[in-house]
């Protein structure tokens, strides 16, 4: 070997090595924060079962992801704490070795960008620090594609078990893995006719991958999805929620006028990435189209829910984030100009995204604790712990379980719109989601009984998870002469 590319070689592992333990390190991380609303509900829902069982048979409710549920079982209740996030963290950083897995399939370069794109997305970071199914979707359908790529390489019972087994613990993470496993049974029969098979051998691997998952799947619906309950929440059309996934493949950033610039770039880093698999004649363009855009944007056809937030599309923006690392790859070998575009292109990725990790890193998924200890510190008079909010049920939710995790059985009362008291309570919250900035609704404002209030301090959280809070304090009458 020359000196020149002994030298190469090595730094090339030991930048790879660095970036994967920048990548483990982010996710560790960024699960030191609080519990928001969905984790806490999680647990919540999970506090009223008598055995695991009733993790699928019982709740009935759309917050409930399966597996997820089930660790919380087996972990216990414990309050605010971050072992509830563990699975999550380490199902991510299994996802990143899968995208280098899946990418090193190709080649060296397209390993290297694959799982460069996925260790370092925000929004990957973001769900894989956090206790929910998100995390571990991602993983199960990256292990199913890596199965199915073994299996085209050479069809046998090994991948095909290991792809119906991932399968099934890919919809017991979350059942937005129905998006994944239609995309991919397309795929497969596109690639089975192309290899020429019978129709007998095509039903009969058919069958050998998917029949479990689909079962399996169907028992799902049977005992509890026809029965789910959706929880709630700020309604988004479905083309407005993949216009924002498509933004936040690359970075966002959040409630910008940039948006715009991702989202064009992405869907041209989409029909480039397509048109070089075609120009290779590799049918994988197939499964990413299918994977990416005709099933997310197919499948509310089939439910009636307003709720299209980014996470809901996570399958389509992880694929996407393989498909632009496929597409560096291919680059960075064209030519020494694609070396340098393939390069620049993957720095400005790392840069947009860091902003949002920043952020992560520094507001978590809201303060919540922090309103608490805030208020605490501000208040002398026990008997002012008192407390509205314009969102009732949010407010209240989350406010009582910190109040108790912090506070104990000191008593503090919230009041609801309709028992709002002539006094007024001393303390007002109000909140704006995740994906719009925290501009609060105004320094001062004036209920009906006359009493004002005055915003004292804005508790901002990280895009797409969380609130921001607003804390308003009752001013104080002036004093009758």
């Amino acid at each position: 070997m020359k000196p020149s590319r002994s030298w190469k070689t090595l730094f090339f592992t030991a930048l790879c090595f660095f970036l994967g333990i920048i990548a483990v390190v982010v996710r560790i991380r960024a699960a030191f924060n609080d519990l928001w609303l969905d984790e806490i509900w999680s647990i919540e829902l999970v506090s009223e079962l008598h055995s695991a069982i009733g993790v699928f048979t019982q709740t009935h409710h759309d917050n409930n992801h399966y597996l997820n549920s089930l660790f919380i079982y087996f972990l216990g209740q414990r309050g605010n704490w971050i072992g509830y996030r563990i699975p999550s963290v380490a199902a991510g950083i299994g996802t990143v070795a899968l995208a280098w897995l899946i990418g090193a399939r190709r080649d060296k370069c397209t390993a290297f960008f694959s799982s460069l794109l996925v260790g370092f997305s925000y929004v990957l970071i973001l769900y894989s620090s956090e206790a929910r199914g998100y995390a571990s979707l991602i993983f199960f359908c990256f292990l199913c594609f890596l199965a199915l790529q073994s299996f085209f390489t050479n069809p046998r019972g090994t991948p095909a078990l290991v792809f119906s087994l991932s399968a099934i613990l890919g919809f017991t993470s979350h059942l937005t893995f129905l998006i994944f496993l239609s995309a991919s049974l397309i795929w497969f029969l596109a690639r089975l006719r192309r290899k020429n098979f019978t129709i007998a051998r095509i039903v009969c691997w058919t069958t050998a991958c998917y029949a479990l998952p689909i079962v399996y799947f169907a028992v799902l619906y049977l005992v509890d999805v026809r029965q789910i309950q959706i929880g709630g929440g700020t309604p988004i059309s479905v083309f407005e929620g993949y216009r924002m996934t498509l933004a936040w493949a690359l970075g966002g950033p959040n409630a910008s006028p940039w948006q715009s610039l991702t989202v064009l770039s992405s869907v041209v880093g989409l029909v480039t990435g397509c048109a070089v698999l075609i120009k290779e004649r590799r049918d994988e363009w197939i499964f990413f189209l299918a994977v990416i855009v005709l099933v997310p944007l197919a499948m509310p056809l089939f439910e009636h829910g307003t709720l299209h937030y980014v996470r809901y599309f996570i399958v389509a923006l992880a694929f996407l984030l393989l498909l632009f690392g496929w597409l560096l790859g291919w680059l960075f070998q064209a030519s020494r100009v694609g070396q340098i575009a393939s390069v620049l292109l993957a720095l400005v990725f790392l840069v947009i995204n860091a902003q949002s990790v920043a952020s992560l890193l520094k507001y978590g998924r809201g303060q919540f604790a922090g309103v608490v200890d805030f208020v605490i510190q501000e208040t002398n008079d026990p008997a002012r712990f008192t407390f509205g909010g314009e969102q009732d049920f949010r407010t209240q939710f989350m406010l009582g379980f910190y109040w108790q995790h912090i506070m104990g059985n000191t008593p503090a009362a919230y009041y609801e719109h309709e028992q709002w008291p002539a006094g007024g309570p001393e303390w007002v919250i109000f909140h704006e989601e995740s994906f719009r900035k925290p501009v609060p609704p105004g320094k001062q404002f004036t209920d009906k009984f006359g009493n004002g209030f005055a915003l004292v301090r804005t508790f901002p959280t990280a895009p797409l998870s969380g609130v921001h809070w607003f804390l308003y304090r009752k001013i104080p009458k002036p004093a009758a002469l």
